[in-house]
């Protein structure tokens, strides 16, 4: 079964590589499989060096670059500049002025080497098998979450509705009740 991923993962690797290389053109146009004539790589880069080689060959000054290209890879390299620039003493200065945080690193590294078998757990290890059960339990939780937001803001509303309608009884019976009583009133007034 692991061979097997292997074969899978190097296919896909090598379609990738293909389409960096290639893009949207069709590879088998310039490279058939029935080709007859199969070039191989050492002569394919030695084409190229002698290609490279009749483009230089009449312009000095990019003869000239291409034959420091090694000397500017050099000076490019971040150690080289480091040693140039920065004496022994220098560098013992850097490494002293750095030692408290040196030390705190090197205090969070045993720190880690004594909690690796933790880390190694299978409980840890099972953690990206986890991740989509988690995934799912995020989206219900999620979903959840709305439908309380949506009860509440429909209980609000009902509580809204029901506060409007108490006050209008209420108001009614005032209203019914302040009648009843100038009719009360009256019927006294008359007897």
């Amino acid at each position: 079964m692991a061979a097997y991923e292997s074969v899978e993962f190097l296919e896909q690797r090598i379609s990738k590589l293909e389409s960096l290389v290639f893009g949207n053109s069709e590879k088998d146009a310039d490279y058939p499989k029935d080709k007859k004539v199969k070039l191989q790589c050492i002569e394919s880069l030695l084409e190229v060096q002698s290609k490279l080689g009749t483009a230089l060959s009449g312009k000095k000054r990019a003869a000239a670059l291409y034959e420091k290209l090694p000397e500017l890879k050099k000076y490019l390299d971040h150690a080289y500049t480091d040693e140039m620039m920065l004496s022994t003493d220098s560098r013992a200065e850097i490494v002293l002025a750095e030692a408290d945080f040196l030390e705190k690193q090197a205090v969070l590294w045993e720190k880690l080497s004594l909690s690796q078998e933790h880390i190694n757990s299978e409980h840890i290890q099972a953690v990206p098998k986890l991740a989509d059960k988690l995934q799912a339990l995020s989206q219900i939780q999620i979903e959840q979450q709305d439908e309380v937001a949506n009860l509440t803001e429909e209980t609000r509303s009902l509580l809204n509705t029901y506060n409007n309608i108490v006050t209008l009884l209420s108001k009614q019976f005032f209203l019914w009740d302040q009648t009843l009583t100038e009719l009360e009133i009256q019927s006294q007034k008359k007897h």
